[in-house]
């Protein structure tokens, strides 16, 4: 794994499988999990979300950023660019643009 000291904020899922590992070998040879997590350098509360996500069969980060709530349809999209086509040869602003499709109710 390459690690020594604390681990860092982020780390891959091959890794987390490994620490995942060595924690389950030390509960079996008698440990606890919070002393095996404190000799690792990993705090309990994020190992026992990486094992809640391991048995959930997602332990792999996912895309940093997530989907936005409003983002712009499909549909509106198209909207505007064929606003564009018509007319954004006499407004290139994309305030007037945005006027003129609300003032002519695309979107």
């Amino acid at each position: 794994m390459g690690l020594s000291g604390q681990v860092p904020n982020r780390v891959d899922a091959a890794t987390k499988e490994g620490l995942l590992a060595l924690l389950d070998t030390a509960m079996e040879a008698g440990w606890t999990w919070r002393a095996a997590c404190a000799h690792l350098g990993v705090s309990e509360r994020r190992s026992n979300r990486w094992a809640r996500r391991r048995a959930a069969g997602r332990l792999a980060d996912g895309a940093p950023g997530g989907s936005p709530v409003h983002g712009i349809l499909p549909e509106e999209s198209e909207a505007i660019l064929a606003l564009f086509e018509q007319w954004g040869q006499v407004d290139r602003s994309h305030r007037k643009l945005a006027h003129r499709g609300s003032y002519l109710g695309r979107f």
